[in-house]
């Protein structure tokens, strides 16, 4: 059967990431799909997959992979072609060329446009899954298919690569290592791979541009707290390169550098996974790396991609609510409200309205003091929450692979 891909990439690694990952977990479950990626932004795509080029039509991975921009070779190739099945990805619609086979009136048989959303924990996920959705033509199927956090979803993408990192700590170094050495060489490599072997405590950042002050003023105030307890205690971040570096690695600068900082080279996808199942906290960032960090067990803040009203803290909130359970269950209430506080003030913007989801209990908390503090409280959290963070890991992999609860599209 042959399937097609569709991913207009508006965060740079985000939607891609969920594409490349799903495409390799279809691969693995169901070797005799023919996957076709149409992409509209190459040069992320090979960020995150070396070896991708730019040009209009490529092979990679055994997948076909074509440029969503160039109209006339896709036009071409789908016509000679045609994909029984489309998965529109992230609300991406559909370009002007894939419209014209699809309404056309050469168009005979029937093709199945599954529209998999952007992952929420919001509860309407669950009513919203596997919804009938209408063409213009009766030729043309659309049902909606939502990731999510609940057995009533589509669930996670649970590729072998990022379940081998989680469950072998050893396998997760390999593959940053073998990835390192492609990129920055072997003495570059051999000192990363010294912090994870090491008596670190270690910390990944990667953020959308965004203030990056209170964040360093509370990873050095946390170093400080735990050297109290151990004067051997040493905090290490791996800052990740992108929107967020710059920024973070001035204010480490002017706080006088208080704490080691490492600076990540682009790493391809299964190695940042790797790193996110090794590391003892994670600031991440986007949908992809989202959903990595929610399943790697490991404590970790996530910066959700900033909306108009301060309505991304709608999705903040929903995945607060989603997480309570398993801070409850520890009896950790303390280090459940302390997370909340976290997540909900380090996504508000800066400067901006505190929108329909703020709370009386973060009342006169927009300022960079009551952020430093928030962060503060859950890194010191950290060693009790893990519990709670592991559970959650473990009941989202139980829910099942989204890559493998696509397959009654397969048959169709």
């Amino acid at each position: 059967m042959h399937v097609m891909l569709l991913c207009k990439v508006v965060d740079n690694y985000g939607d891609i990431g969920f594409v490349y990952r799903l495409s390799r977990s279809l691969s693995e479950k169901h070797p005799e799909l023919e996957l076709s990626l149409v992409v509209s932004d190459l040069k992320s795509f090979s960020q995150m997959a070396p070896g991708i080029v730019d040009c209009p039509m490529q092979k990679y991975g055994g997948w076909n992979v074509l440029d969503w921009n160039a109209s006339d070779e896709c036009r071409n190739f789908f016509t000679e072609r045609p994909a029984p099945l489309i998965l529109e990805c992230f609300q991406c619609g559909r370009p002007e060329w894939l419209d014209e086979i699809l309404f056309s009136e050469k168009q005979k048989s029937t093709v199945q446009i599954v529209n998999i959303e952007y992952l929420t924990a919001e509860k309407w996920a669950d009513d919203f899954h596997m919804l009938k959705s209408g063409t213009r033509s009766p030729l043309v199927k659309k049902m909606n298919f939502m990731p999510g956090f609940t057995p009533r979803t589509g669930g996670l993408v649970l590729d072998d690569d990022f379940m081998e990192s989680l469950s072998d700590g050893k396998s997760a170094l390999k593959k940053i290592e073998s990835c390192l050495k492609k990129s920055c060489g072997e003495k570059s490599a051999e000192k990363i791979i010294s912090h994870l072997n090491g008596n670190f405590f270690n910390v990944t950042v990667f953020a959308y541009d965004r203030n990056m002050e209170n964040l360093a003023r509370a990873l050095s105030e946390f170093q400080d707290s735990m050297k109290e307890k151990d004067s051997d205690f040493s905090l290490n971040v791996f800052a990740a390169s992108g929107l967020s570096f710059g920024r973070f690695e001035k204010a480490w600068n002017e706080l006088g550098r208080p704490f080691e900082m490492t600076a990540l080279p682009y790493l391809d996808q299964k190695a940042w996974d790797a790193l996110i199942t090794l590391c003892d906290f994670n600031f991440i960032r986007g949908e992809d790396s989202f959903s990595r960090a929610c399943l790697s067990g490991k404590p970790f803040i996530w910066n959700a991609y900033m909306q108009d009203e301060e309505f991304q803290l709608v999705k903040v909130r929903a995945f607060v609510d989603f997480s309570e359970r398993f801070f409850m269950e520890r009896n950790a209430s303390v280090q459940f409200e302390n997370f909340r506080n976290a997540m909900m003030i380090y996504n508000m913007t800066e400067g901006g309205k505190r929108g329909i989801e703020a709370e009386e209990s973060l009342s006169g908390c927009n300022t960079d003091e009551c952020e430093k503090d928030a962060i503060l409280k859950i890194l010191l959290d950290s060693g009790v929450s893990i519990d709670a963070f592991r559970d959650m890991g473990r009941n989202l992999v139980s829910n099942g692979n989204l890559a493998e609860k696509l397959e009654p599209f397969f048959k169709t």
